[in-house]
Formats: C-alpha cells, structure tokens, sequence
C-alpha cells in the first residue's frame, strides 16, 4: 500500500493526540455536568488546536472566504458539500465557533476517537435505522439548543465528480427543530489532498471553504421549506461553483512555483 513519510507523521501525531489527551475527558465531563456550553467551547479549542496540526504537518493550507457571515452570538447549522474525511477539520479550524457533526454511527467505534467526538457534541446517525436517524436529529437540535453549533453534509457520502449529489431533506429538519439559521458551506479540494491519492497518501495542497450568508429558514414559503435539501443545495452550489476556478488557479500556480523552485 503507497504511502508518504507525511503520511505516517500525520497518522503518529494523531495516535499521540489520542493517547495523550485521555486525562482531558474526565476533567470535560466534570465541567459538562454544570456547564455544557463550556464543556463545548474548551473541547473546541482543544480540538481546533489539534486539526491545525494535524493540517499543518500534512501540508494543507486554507484559503477561507465568508468567515465573517458566520454569527458570533447565536448558533447555527453548517450545511456544507461532502469531498472528502477532511471536511471536518477544514470547517473545525475555520469557523471560529464551536461545533458539532453528523457523523455516521461506526466513528463512535473507534477507540478514544469517539470520546472526543462525544465531548465537540457530534451526533451519530445510523441511516440503516429510520428511528435512531429521528433520534440523532432531535439530539442535534438539542444540541443547538444548548449553543453549539452544529455541521451536516446533506449528501449522506463523499462526492468527487463534479457534481454533487442529491442533499437529503430529512437532514435539515435539525435547521427547523432548533429554529436557527443555515450557513450555506462549500468545500473546494479537499479530496485532491487526500482520497484522490493512490493507497493511504496525504499531499500539500491549498483548499477552499466558503461561507455564504445566513439562511432564516423560519422565512421561507412552505414549499420551500417542503424541499429544504434542494433549496439549500442551490446556495452550496453557486457558491462551489463561483469560486472554482479561484480555487484551481490558486492550486496551478503554486505548482508552477513548485516546479520552477521557487515555493
């Protein structure tokens, strides 16, 4: 299997990350029994720290446009494209509030990685299980609620073609269960660093996340509000598409540098 020292190093910092940390969860416990906003905020910061590193020792750089669309006073939902197992850190490291992800229910397997997601308030869906799907979006709004923020990919997959797939209405009903606006996501190249490599290999490379402005669900018509992963789609959309080719000239020019030695 094709590999890079990258790579490893990338994956060791991880592993130690991981290991390390465990005496944090205890104290994060204590401070979430009383003061779950806290607990969101300390484990975010925490968390952000870590995907800065790990981004920075696998050699990705991000471009971040719309930061300043993002409320700083109340919570919202991220609905964003699916690219690539990247995504999470583009958006954890570049919002600059605390958040929560829909992950599918096999992360909470994963040894120590579950706890972490547990304590930045992720929810686990299971889209086997009609029930325990209803149940993660209810825990997802409570989890607003509660003033964390919260991120989902209505996709339900990663996408890597040029179109993205069908977002799913079920997923944003989470928008409409806690009552708060949708910050329109689009995620730009996280897959050619990484999925799009032959075996387990990460690669340097600029990505791209762009926050559009607020959506106010509770505004829309009902049809509107009847379709809401294609209303919402429509917004990612442009927004994915408006920038690509900023994206992609960025990308080329750094390889232009690179090969004439002068990056």
């Amino acid at each position: 299997m094709k590999t890079n020292l990258r790579t490893v190093l990338t994956l060791l910092f991880v592993a130690l990350f991981l290991v390390l940390s465990m005496p944090l969860h205890l104290v994060l416990w204590l401070i979430g029994k009383k003061h779950p906003l806290k607990k969101y905020r300390a484990s975010y910061q925490v968390i952000r720290w870590a995907f800065s590193c790990v981004l920075g020792i696998a050699g990705v750089r991000c471009h971040v446009i719309g930061a300043e669309h993002i409320p700083q006073d109340t919570p919202v939902l991220f609905v964003s494209n699916h690219r690539s197992n990247l995504d999470i850190l583009l958006i954890q490291t570049t919002a600059g509030v605390p958040i929560g992800f829909v992950a599918k229910t096999e992360l909470k397997k994963v040894p120590l990685l579950g706890l972490w997601m547990d304590d930045i308030g992720c929810v686990f869906l299971d889209r086997a299980n009609i029930k325990s799907a209803v149940k993660s979006i209810a825990d997802g709004a409570e989890h607003i609620a509660a003033g964390c923020s919260m991120s989902i990919c209505p996709e339900g997959t990663r996408s890597h073609g040029a179109d993205m797939l069908e977002f799913k209405d079920g997923s944003l009903k989470m928008a409409t269960k806690a009552n708060v606006p949708v910050i329109p996501t689009a995620v730009l190249g996280t897959d050619d660093c990484l999925e799009n490599n032959e075996g387990i290999k990460i690669t340097k490379g600029t990505v791209t996340v762009v926050y559009g402005e607020p959506l106010n669900i509770r505004d829309l018509e009902p049809e509107q509000k009847k379709h809401l992963g294609a209303y919402t789609q429509t917004f990612v959309k442009e927004l994915y598409d408006t920038h690509l080719a900023e994206h992609l000239a960025m990308n080329q020019k750094a390889e232009s540098q690179k090969k004439e030695g002068t990056l």
